[in-house]
């Protein structure tokens, strides 16, 4: 890219792509490169903006372009306020500090225990161990004061690192038999600092020493960087770093990936099915079959915490899908995929169509496949898609799932597990559905019930992740964390509603929520949202009937709807006036419907039973 294609904003495939290759091989100059060509069209390229806050006890600021480029890849524009060199202290307790003045969304606290206690790591030996519990109690009493300080006026989103172990224990093999080791208080440190920062509300320790482990403890750290530029990560690792922060940020912004597309051959098994036959691929107890075997084994484990599972492949139609059936060593079978393309079409396309099927956004796929050109043209015309061409060895397969931190999430749920059957269990709804004349015999043939509980407990943690994970039928796409729903649930003047479906092929789960004001003389919904695999079936408009029911019984005159639009929930536009609310005006944004409850209908539609319509609040 030129000088003067640089003052213009990048093509969105362009950017994608200079970004898979700076990711493949992260060198100093690549990311250099990368944020003078990329960082200045940084809100163009994206779907939302973050204001990202840091506090750090060594120097952060040659961290900052691959902090911003990896948020980039995720469609996310960083503005970032770095606080000055080791004054964690001062911009968190002064309320005109700069951090107080950026107002931050989410604030990274990167203090590391060997800055701020050195002697734990470098003196350990001469220390008793009362002098080191003071040093502790000294330490945490000024953070928990810093931090709670801050909090009191800022309600922005805490991310904490954790105290790493030393490279070489200062009691050497003692270390491991010696009560009060130095690895034995770390481990406490951290344990005590997880204590700390949950007692805090919408804050999460960071496993900062999981990172060095991972990446080498021993060349984790450039000394020269470290003593001369207070940098303790080697440069080698910035864009490693920069990864482990756009880990904690992505699941409070809803950039969580859902979906995993996989190619067959080659990347299920070796060989090429259709030229060598089910007794011919690579699949068994030997090498290389054991290594294809190993890999399906990890996509499994994805599975079962939550991750949809897709196919797609250039097969004769029915022989990859006999294959799974049939071999003896599979461990993925048909059941575990939600949608299969086995077909000669292009694999942007299948997945296009597999999004549609699926009724999820392009940007919540991810699509491995060992070939560079598929991998590429995937790239080029689904940008949005995060692509991952697979190595040549397929003993390194497992390593790559391995690094697929993009589907993480805060807490896994009942429905996450289940997420995969869910989505199959969509394939006989879809048969059904094409199977009766018309949709009232389609609806009653689903045998759908609902159940609606309100400040139910423990919903808290599925409420929290639906905001966090739910783009296209929310009214706002606010995110809430666990500590705000409780709020809600603990307050006088709301009420936290959720709706479980079940019907004839399954439960779905929990998969509605809705937040109440309940102020007078209208009732206002803050925040209303529904999983996509559940709309179309009326269940959204029984939700909001249901909610008007409630509202009227309850003495309120009306209800009204909020929608702020976001480029991605479009899919709501429209829902409020289907359900009979009328457009009361705009401001700041925010559109607003009203519903006068007195003449409205409330009457649920006989092809859904409700469960429970009223239960105890707190049940």
């Amino acid at each position: 890219m030129s000088t003067s294609q640089a003052m213009q904003p990048p093509d969105l495939a362009d950017a994608m792509s200079m970004l898979d290759q700076v990711h493949r091989r992260p060198t100093l100059a690549g990311i250099a490169q990368a944020a003078r060509l990329l960082l200045p069209h940084a809100e163009p390229l994206s779907t939302q903006t973050l204001r990202l806050g840091c506090v750090a006890s060594f120097t952060i600021d040659p961290l900052r372009p691959a902090v911003e480029l990896q948020a980039l890849r995720d469609g996310l524009a960083l503005e970032t306020y770095l606080a000055p060199f080791g004054q964690f202290d001062r911009d968190l307790i002064d309320p005109s500090s700069g951090l107080s003045r950026f107002n931050p969304d989410v604030v990274l606290v990167a203090i590391r225990l060997a800055d701020v206690c050195p002697n734990i790591y470098d003196a350990f030996n001469s220390l008793t161990a009362d002098a080191v519990r003071k040093l502790l109690d000294e330490w945490f009493t000024r953070l928990e004061s810093a931090l709670r300080t801050f909090r009191e006026r800022c309600g922005a989103y805490l991310l904490v690192m954790n105290y790493e172990q030393p490279v070489s224990p200062s009691l050497g093999l003692a270390d491991r038999t010696t009560a009060c080791s130095q690895s034995a208080i770390l481990h406490d440190a951290n344990k005590r600092l997880n204590e700390m920062v949950a007692s805090l509300g919408s804050a999460r320790v960071m496993d900062y020493d999981a990172l060095v482990a991972r990446h080498g403890r021993e060349s984790w750290s450039d000394r020269r960087n470290a003593l001369y530029a207070r940098i303790p990560i080697a440069p080698n690792y910035y864009w490693h770093f920069a990864g482990f922060v756009q880990r904690y940020i992505r699941p409070l912004r809803g950039l969580t990936r859902k979906v995993l597309v996989l190619d067959a051959d080659h990347t299920l098994w070796g060989g090429v099915l259709g030229d060598v036959g089910q007794e011919g691929i690579a699949l068994g107890p030997d090498y290389p079959g054991n290594a294809y075997v190993a890999f399906q084994r990890r996509v499994l484990e994805l599975y079962h915490r939550g991750v949809v599972l897709c196919l797609a492949s250039k097969n004769q139609p029915g022989s990859v899908e006999a294959a799974l059936e049939q071999h003896p060593a599979m461990v993925l079978r048909p059941r575990h995929f939600a949608a299969m393309r086995v077909n000669w079409e292009p694999k942007p396309r299948n997945l296009q169509s597999m999004a549609e099927e699926l009724n999820l956004g392009i940007d919540s796929f991810v699509f491995v496949d060992d070939s560079e050109v598929e991998c590429e043209l995937v790239l080029r015309t689904l940008p949005r898609v995060r692509t991952v061409p697979l190595p040549r060895e397929p003993a390194d397969y497992t390593a790559v799932i391995d690094a697929l931190d993009c589907f993480d999430q805060f807490a896994i749920s009942a429905e996450d597990r289940q997420r995969g059957e869910l989505y199959r269990a969509e394939a006989g709804r879809r048969q059904l559905q094409q199977a009766v004349v018309d949709m009232p015999t389609f609806y009653r043939r689903l045998e759908m019930k609902i159940t609606l509980t309100v400040n139910d407990a423990r919903q808290i943690a599925r409420a929290a992740q639906m905001t966090q994970r739910t783009n296209q039928f929310n009214m706002n796409t606010r995110r809430c964390t666990e500590d705000e729903i409780r709020a809600c649930m603990n307050s006088p003047s709301h009420e936290v509603v959720t709706l479980a479906l079940a019907d004839r092929f399954g439960d779905n789960g929990v998969v509605g929520l809705a937040i109440l004001e309940k102020s007078a003389p209208d009732w206002v919904l803050s925040q209303f949202l529904m999983s996509c695999r559940v709309l179309g079936r009326t269940v959204e408009q029984a939700f909001i009937a249901w909610i008007a029911r409630r509202a009227f019984e309850a003495g309120a005159h009306g209800l009204v709807g909020l929608f702020v639009p976001t480029a991605k929930n479009k899919p709501f536009a429209g829902f409020y006036v289907s359900c009979g609310f009328a457009a009361a005006g705009s401001r700041d944004g925010v559109e607003q419907f009203t519903l006068a409850l007195a003449a409205a209908d409330t009457k649920i539609p006989d092809w859904i039973e409700v469960i429970h319509p009223f239960p105890t609040e707190g049940a």
